[in-house]
Parts: structure tokens; sequence; C-alpha cells
């Protein structure tokens, strides 16, 4: 939403959030959240000055934006999101499984659309994003990365890029490891943005066990998120657990050297053996995680980022959301990437892990906004509503509501 110097949003119910800390475990996240009824959010150069019910004193020349009667929240955490690929959009294969949808999306990264294309699309990805009330987005970066941080700038959306190394590692020492190389190229071509970037690794099956190692350690010694996709689909617990299956065959003696061997373990249980898991972790989707492997997350502090419509979309399975929350697994959610999904509103999320889980909407709020600052190590004035956090704010869907 774009702001005038001083503007007074008013609304029919607003939860600020104020005072709320990262909720862990089932009573935390459902726990009643306050509410400003008939309220305002009085903003000035784009900081939050106010949260006060209405009538109260504004300055004088203050715009009033009456929003009617709806509730609204502090602007949304999309943690999981491919705003890179947002060309795919409607292309890929969908409701057939994972395979058949990678080889779809990778007959695409071959024959890719032109940069031309390719930014029309990343630029109408970030609108969206902004248009639904995002605030903050996590991206994950193969290419084109200074085209979504300029698109996400000029809509307001803050972004975390997430530079993913995919493949095995090169035969020869490379220094700027755990940094893919056009990645790296891109992110200290102008200044400042190399501190919105974290290398990270795609998957336990597509990324070099030391890769993974160096970008994990670079994460916890510069303080930002390491991010990967984990325990996704049905094709990934069999290549790690029996070196077999459609993802050996897509993969073998390109992403997979042929030396490969599988580790013959689940996929969270040899995260953790390569000493992935704990505080600053992000493990993406979980579909197929046990009651054991919640409680390791939790008890390490690992969170979790849920992309449900995207796994529908996929046919991979549902993620065992009450088992993670249950565990006391800090949970957030993402929308995944137009490949796999037809939209990047957040909020889109929650209404499907309501309706299939009947979670309640106070649960689904927290993951939307400070469950998601949490996972990502972002500033504190993101997420909540209170004099001198940072503007940005959500309508409701009315499901969603308390």
């Amino acid at each position: 939403m774009n702001l005038p110097d001083m503007v007074a949003i008013r609304a029919r119910t607003i939860y600020p959030l104020t005072e709320e800390s990262p909720a862990r475990g089932w009573d935390a996240l459902a726990a009643p959240l306050r509410a400003v009824d008939n309220g305002v959010v009085l903003l000035r150069y784009g900081m939050v000055e106010a949260v006060e019910r209405w009538p109260m004193d504004i300055p004088s020349g203050t715009e009033i934006r009456d929003l009617g009667d709806v509730a609204v929240i502090p602007g949304l955490i999309n943690a999981h999101c491919h705003i890179q690929l947002s060309w795919t959009a409607g292309r890929t294969r969908w409701g057939q499984g994972f395979t058949p949808w990678l080889r779809s999306l990778i007959a695409l990264l071959r024959e890719q659309d032109a940069q031309e294309e390719r930014d029309a699309a990343i630029d109408a990805a970030c609108a969206a994003l902004a248009d639904c009330g995002t605030r903050h987005a996590a991206d994950y970066a193969g290419q084109d990365l200074t085209s979504v941080d300029a698109a996400a700038a000029r809509y307001g959306v803050g972004v975390t890029h997430l530079c993913e190394w995919f493949g095995a590692k090169p035969p020869f020492i490379d220094q700027r490891r755990p940094w893919p190389p056009r990645c790296r190229r891109a992110a200290t071509s102008i200044p400042g943005l190399d501190r919105r970037c974290a290398p990270a690794g795609h998957a336990l099956y597509s990324t070099d066990e030391d890769v993974l190692r160096d970008a994990h350690a670079f994460c916890k010694a510069m303080d930002r998120p390491f991010v990967l996709h984990l325990a996704e689909s049905e094709e990934e617990m069999r290549l790690l657990e029996l070196g077999d299956g459609p993802l050996r065959e897509l993969y073998g003696g390109t992403v997979l050297p042929q030396s490969w061997q599988a580790p013959h373990m689940r996929p969270v249980e040899y995260a953790r053996a390569l000493g992935l898991l704990g505080a600053g972790t992000l493990a993406v989707h979980c579909v197929h995680v046990d009651a054991a492997e919640a409680a390791l997350l939790a008890h390490g502090d690992t969170a979790v980022c849920l992309c449900p419509r995207s796994n529908a979309n996929l046919a991979v399975g549902a993620a065992p959301v009450e088992m993670l929350a249950h565990a006391g697994v800090l949970l957030c959610l993402g929308t995944d990437g137009l490949s796999s999904n037809s939209d990047l509103d957040v909020r889109k999320e929650a209404v499907a892990l309501r309706r299939r889980w009947g979670l309640p909407a106070e649960a689904l709020i927290r993951m939307l906004t400070v469950n998601g600052v949490a996972a990502l190590g972002l500033d504190d004035r993101l997420g909540r509503l209170y004099p001198g956090s940072m503007a940005g704010i959500a309508v409701l869907p009315e499901e969603l509501l308390p």
C-alpha cells in the first residue's frame, strides 16, 4: 500500500499483536489476541505512530482511509517464495506427483523466457505481493536477484534473498562457496544488497553435503537464516533412504554425481547428522515427518514453513500441522512460487489450513506475522503494530476472523 506522509487507517477491528512473542506450542498459538475495536492506525513517514480507538486526535492534514467493516493485522510475512520463477506461472504439470512437476519445470528452465519477459513477470509478482498486504518475503534466488530486489523495492516489499546452491560442488577449491557464483556477483553489484542475502541449500538430495555445511556455518556466524527444502515428497524419502526411485533416474549423473551414495536415512535424521538443524534454520514443507521427528525439530528450535496449497497442487501430501504445533515447532507460512501455486497471497495458505485442520484463527494470524518474523530473523518491528514499528497492514479474510 503506497502511503502519504501522514495517514490514519480506520477499520472495524485491529489486531496489533503489539506485545506478541513468537508462538511455539498449541496453547501459545491458540491464545486469544488483543483486539482494538473501531480502531485507527496512525502512520507518519512510513512508521506507526499510534494504534487507538476512534475517535482520536490526529494532526491536521492527515489523510483518513476508512477500510470499513473489516479486520486488519500487521503486514504479512511470506516466508517461502520463488519470485524469480514467476514467469513459469501456469506452465508446469500439477497433480501427478513431485517428479512429473519437476520434469516440466526443468524443461522450462532449459528454454527459459527472455530477460524482458522474466522481469515483467517478477514485477507483476511483487505488485501482487504488495496488494495482498505482504510486508516481507523470503525469495529463493538462483538468478534474477537484482530484478527481484528492484521490483520488490518499487512496491514496498522487503526481501530476504536465499541464494541456493544447486547440485554438486565443483571439482576444485572454490573460495566463494557456499555462495553460488552467479548470486555472489549479483549480490555485490549493488551496495548493501549482500546484507539482504543468505546462502541456502536447495535440498539434501540436490545440494552437496559440504556446501550445505558451509552455508549453515556462514548463516550461523552472520546471524542470517539458513533455509532448505526438507521432507517434501515421497520421492525424496525414497532417494535418501533407498538410493533409487524417480529422483535418482532424473538427477543421476548430473545433479547427483555417479559416485553419490544414499545416506540411508530419513530427511530429518540426515539433516541432523549433517548438523543443519537448530536455531536459525528454517525447514520448508516438512510434509513427511513423524512424531519423533517433529519433537526433534522442536527441541532444537528448528522453524518450519508450511506451504499447503503448493503441496496439494503437486500431490505430495499434507504436512502434519497439528502434530508439529503440539510438538512446539515454530510454524510460519509461505506460498512457494507460481510454478506450484496459483497466486502469492499467503493468507490463502492460512485459509487452506483452517479448512483442512480447523486451526484457530489466532494460530494462523501468528503464523502469518510474528512467527514469520522470528523464523527469518527479521527486525521485531515487523509483524506488529505499535509506536515505532514499521508500517504495513493486511485485511483478514472472513474465514480467518477470531
